[in-house]
């Protein structure tokens, strides 16, 4: 079945709104120019003083560790039993293949200075991904596709993920051939998304919306060709059983971090600054114990009572598949596993998130801020508040040894709260679409009834 394309809005439809028609495209641009603002900023800062201030990672001397690391257990033995990854197998697959083993016969820092295999391909990934979102918001609204192109691929989650070599930047590639339009053929998007949930198994909320619209062809599809990708990579990597990732997982979730700056640092969640407030590391500079656990106790209600209405509203959409929205519900369960399960700090995995909000049109009070707020979780600027970590470090963008200042941070607590508000903004734009919009609300749905 060919997929029904998101419905484009006009000037006559912001004249609607309120708005003064083409006056939407200049607000946004402006908005992706504030991202640009900050990436020149960091990068002025990275110029001038040797490394990325906040809120790029804290650890300078680890840049692109996090694919280095990947690439050193793909030449090795060890990955799930001493490593204790959580992640199948295709990510070691595809840094065997992207990366010289003789240059990992000591550590992972030894093959990042020997190999530049794997930075290459991820830099490649990189550009790829910033034409393939551009290319598919341009089939949206080409008024506000390079701004909204600009933002995600420029963003701060973008920018992160790439300082830190994570897999999620190819990974990305496979979700926006997903959940986008570039690809015509059902099937291959079912595909697509499969591989992405090879990478990050946590992806597997984005068939909630496909399984709501009942989708059972597409969902089959979409599962099989995942069970024959992990199959695959199992086969050609010898490692990565379904009890070994369990194991891992299970004994990852036993065992909750103690780290609380790092899991604060750039959280897309509240807990761990609740946390925070329990384990009093912040009542003594911010406000007295017993504030802090009010404070605490409030978070967490606010997030369970969230949390439930999000959840009862994607139980209600397996009620109505008609007047679900593919993208708007994705990003809600999207939104949900960021805001009220994940715990530490994943910052760069709103990318995904923000991707799918970048679909909704600029109309309305609601989808206005959620976009605004879309945008600013993309500029890469901070402010610290409580310096916490001082001193002279090495850094690897710059070569030499740096004094570094990073802490508490004004984004720390602002962002979260972002998200926050732009989930109970799904939460309104899906409970209208269910209860008080025209099937499929604003935004067409994504047709994947067949192959």
């Amino acid at each position: 079945m060919t997929p029904r394309m998101i419905a484009h809005t006009t000037p006559t439809e912001d004249a609607a709104d309120g708005q003064t028609p083409g006056a939407r495209p200049v607000i946004e641009a402006f908005l992706a120019g504030l991202v640009l603002i900050g990436v020149a900023l960091a990068a002025w800062r990275l110029y001038r003083d040797g490394y990325l201030p906040q809120p790029f990672y804290y650890k300078p001397a680890q840049t692109l560790i996090d694919g280095y690391s990947t690439a050193f257990w793909a030449n090795h033995a060890g990955a799930y039993d001493s490593w204790r990854t959580l992640y199948p197998p295709l990510s070691f697959v595809l840094l065997k293949a992207f990366s010289t083993p003789a240059c990992y016969r000591l550590d992972a820092i030894s093959g990042r200075s020997c190999d530049p295999a794997p930075a290459m391909m991820l830099v490649g990934f990189f550009a790829l991904n910033a034409a393939l979102v551009y290319q598919t918001y341009r089939r949206a609204d080409p008024r506000t596709a390079l701004a909204r192109a600009v933002a995600m691929a420029l963003g701060l989650p973008m920018l992160y993920a790439l300082e830190r070599g994570n897999l999620l930047i190819p990974c990305f590639t496979a979700f926006i051939l997903g959940y986008g339009d570039l690809l015509k053929t059902p099937w291959l998007r079912a595909v697509a998304l499969a591989a992405s949930i090879n990478f990050k198994p946590y992806l597997l909320f984005s068939l909630i919306p496909f399984i709501q619209r009942r989708a059972w062809v597409w969902v089959l599809i979409c599962g099989l060709a995942g069970l024959l990708i992990y199959l695959a990579t199992y086969l050609i990597f010898q490692s990565g059983t379904p009890l070994q990732i369990w194991t891992n997982d299970a004994r990852y979730g036993a065992s909750p971090s103690q780290d609380h700056f790092a899991d604060l640092y750039y959280a897309t969640s509240d807990w761990p600054l609740i946390r925070s407030l329990k384990a009093g590391i912040l009542s003594p500079a911010w406000l007295p114990a017993a504030m802090a656990g009010s404070l605490a106790l409030a978070l967490t209600i606010v997030l369970r009572v969230t949390q439930a209405a999000a959840c009862l509203l994607l139980i209600g959409g397996m009620f109505r598949p008609k007047a679900v929205d593919v993208r708007r519900f994705g990003a809600m369960a999207a939104a949900v596993s960021l805001t009220a399960f994940t715990t530490g700090s994943a910052g760069y995995a709103s990318i995904f998130f923000l991707f799918l909000v970048f679909f909704e049109p600029w109309r309305g009070p609601v989808r206005v801020m959620i976009l605004v707020f879309a945008y600013l979780l993309c500029v890469p600027v901070d402010h610290i508040v409580l310096p916490l970590i001082h001193g002279p470090v090495e850094s690897y963008l710059s070569g030499r040894t740096v004094a570094v200042e990073f802490g508490v941070s004004v984004g720390q607590l602002v962002r979260p709260a972002m998200m926050l508000a732009m989930l109970v903004g799904l939460i309104i734009l899906n409970a209208t679409d269910l209860f008080g919009g025209p099937p499929g609300g604003v935004l067409a749905p994504i047709e994947t009834a067949g192959p």
